[in-house]
């Protein structure tokens, strides 16, 4: 890791030592590392800096009038010239205010620092809690399923879900749920409205759960009558991109080579120009996990612990749209998936 750097984000200041406040930030070196926020705060940062759960020891320093000189000591013992800082992350106006109180200090910028060397890849604690969250949301998913009624929005669904979640022992949602009826799920982040849904429509339900910090994310879709035949053919040709992502999947493989076998199959079936995003994403504390990407141009290998989704689709604008999004974890022999909700056609119709 390159240091000293600074750290922002509020992403890796959580992973680190669990810190979830607004105000805070934290200076690593190689000899001592500090932590920062204001008096909001004090209590919660002195049980953090005892806390044995902490990915990193830290002295809590105190954000008050004397932190000018505080920081300025701090540089001085420590001898730094060069400072990393979180480029993805830091403002500009922030970044203006770090320069004005370290005169002489160049400051550098860098980009998932933290993400790339300690955050990629999970360990068995990471692993158990993402696999929780993903148990609960197959359950929001099984009971919204159940529930299903005409008359319901897409607002109302993605309220029952949130709902769900918290009555599952979810601490959280991991995104704001995406609920499309009809032509809407045509939209791969379509905004959810107040349409109703009616008999006959299809349904495109993407969302995920949060546990202890971990995030899930799970996309199925439900007919609620028999599917056309131009509707079965898209969606075995989007079920079968994805199993070949899945089988291509393994510790030591490039993300885009994974990518590019699952888009091979919906292009040859011509809709590549209907398949507007890419094979996946990495999963953790946030729901899109940087830096890892599934996407043909992306320069990430796959390694042991990477927690990532395969969710390929074809969007047919007017019309209806399809994705199958699963998650797992990558190792050397290929993904184990946490997800287990059936996905084969006759796995999603619901007859109302």
């Amino acid at each position: 890791m390159k240091l000293p750097l600074l750290v922002t984000n509020k992403f890796n200041l959580k992973y680190l030592i669990g810190f979830t406040g607004s105000n805070g930030f934290m200076l690593l070196t190689k000899d001592k590392n500090y932590f920062f926020t204001d008096g909001r705060y004090l209590e919660i940062a002195k049980k953090l800096e005892k806390s044995k759960s902490s990915k990193v020891k830290f002295e809590f320093v105190l954000y008050d009038q004397n932190f000018k000189n505080k920081w300025k000591e701090i540089l001085k013992k420590h001898r730094i010239k060069i400072l990393n800082f979180e480029a993805d992350d830091l403002t500009v106006s922030k970044l203006s205010s770090f320069k004005k109180l370290s005169k002489g200090v160049i400051f550098k910028e860098t980009v998932h620092e933290i993400a790339t060397k300690m955050r990629v890849q999970k360990n068995r604690t990471e692993l158990k809690k993402v696999s929780k969250a993903q148990q609960i949301i197959e359950k929001v998913f099984s009971q919204i399923k159940k529930e299903l009624k005409v008359g319901q929005t897409e607002k109302q669904i993605a309220w029952r879900i949130k709902e769900l979640c918290q009555k599952f022992k979810a601490n959280d949602i991991s995104f704001e749920p995406i609920v499309g009826f009809g032509d809407n799920s045509a939209s791969p982040h379509h905004n959810n409205s107040d349409r109703k849904l009616k008999k006959g429509d299809v349904i495109l339900i993407d969302h995920g759960a949060r546990f202890q910090g971990y995030c899930s994310d799970m996309t199925r879709m439900i007919w609620t009558r028999k599917p056309t035949e131009k509707e079965t053919e898209v969606y075995n040709t989007v079920l079968s991109a994805q199993m070949a992502g899945i089988k291509a999947i393994k510790a030591g493989e490039t993300a885009s080579k994974v990518a590019k076998i699952a888009r091979k199959i919906i292009e040859e079936a011509g809709y590549g120009d209907n398949y507007t995003h890419s094979l996946g994403h990495g999963v953790g504390i946030e729901v899109h996990d940087p830096p890892t990407s599934l996407s043909t141009r992306s320069k990430d290998t796959l390694k042991e612990g990477m927690v990532v989704t395969i969710e390929p689709g074809i969007y047919l604008s007017g019309e209806f749209g399809v994705r199958i999004e699963d998650m797992g974890v990558v190792t050397k022999k290929g993904i184990k998936l946490f997800t287990k909700t059936p996905k084969q056609l006759k796995d999603c119709i619901k007859m109302l």
